[in-house]
């Protein structure tokens, strides 16, 4: 599904923002610690009514060294609960920076969202984010006593990709898929062999092609950028649970959507919906623009019907 309308003033004056403040600056790996703070310092944190954020306190959570945050609605369902990762190239971004988007999708689901800091580069390079997903997911399945298939898995950027890679282990494990995922603007083809990484270039408002690179580098390292746990892109996609693909086709990581939802394989129930002219994991910007709310609103409609 594609969507035509011309983008609202706010996401207008988002991208213009972005464009001018970010997209002209060239980063290093010194600067990472600069990217993370100011991340922290942008974030809006906030928690809307009758929501509460609390810690996992299970033993079991702590012996895996996990860290992150519960986000619970007042009125939360019983037995059903959804995974966020987080975006942020894999180097910086927490799980309090998301809580736009995963306070919303507690909200609109009714169930409690677990939104993970896993661990990020250069200190921790692949696997140990898919690591750190995979421990979540183990534990959410044991000791927290969820069903596979009554939990959820949802990220933006970096972390829809990563929830695609945990998708595809668990899958090679011989383990339950969730009931299915919510990916906006997934981080897909860390080798940026797709042709929107050249086409929108000058588009795209958030990145030039430097910022991809030095985030891929950091976070790959020596690992083969087609291996499929690292760029989901170039997996098969059969026995996952259904995607939900949402892409800005403006944005350089467009086709890290497009080739996906294009395969043979595409999971069934799945769908990807393509927004017009908006910048790269635009739901961040809940409550600041229509689009996002909208976008989220749709992907809580788009799960519950995956609901058992």
């Amino acid at each position: 599904m594609m969507t035509s309308t011309r983008p609202s003033l706010q996401a207008r004056l988002i991208a213009r923002a972005l464009r001018r403040l970010i997209k002209p600056r060239q980063f290093g790996p010194d600067d990472v610690p600069l990217l993370r703070g100011l991340m922290q310092m942008l974030a809006r944190t906030g928690l809307p009514g009758g929501m509460r954020a609390e810690k996992p306190r299970d033993t079991a959570w702590q012996a895996a060294g996990l860290h992150g945050e519960w986000l619970v609605p007042q009125y939360a369902r019983r037995g059903r609960a959804l995974l966020y990762l987080h975006g942020g190239g894999f180097i910086c971004g927490a799980a309090r920076t998301h809580r736009p988007i995963t306070t919303r999708l507690a909200q609109k689901l009714a169930v409690p969202v677990l939104a993970l800091d896993y661990r990020l580069a250069p200190e921790h390079p692949y696997p140990a984010a898919l690591e750190d997903a995979l421990a979540a997911w183990h534990w959410l399945t044991g000791p927290a006593g969820y069903r596979p298939d009554r939990l959820w898995l949802a990220g933006d950027s970096a972390g829809g990709g990563l929830a695609l890679s945990l998708m595809l282990a668990l899958r090679d494990k011989g383990l339950a898929q969730p009931a299915g995922a919510a990916l906006f603007s997934p981080w897909t083809d860390l080798s940026m062999n797709g042709a929107s990484h050249t086409e929108n270039a000058e588009h795209c408002a958030w990145f030039n092609p430097g910022h991809l690179a030095f985030a891929a580098q950091l976070y790959a390292g020596a690992a083969d950028r087609h291996d499929a746990l690292v760029s989901p892109r170039f997996a098969k996609l059969a026995g996952l649970a259904p995607l939900f693909l949402h892409a800005s086709d403006s944005e350089m990581m467009r086709d890290d959507s497009t080739a996906l939802a294009s395969t043979a394989d595409f999971p069934p129930g799945g769908a990807l919906t393509l927004w017009h002219g908006l910048p790269h994991a635009w739901p961040n910007f809940a409550g600041l623009m229509p689009e996002a709310d909208h976008c989220l609103e749709l992907a809580a409609e788009q799960l519950s019907l995956l609901r058992p």
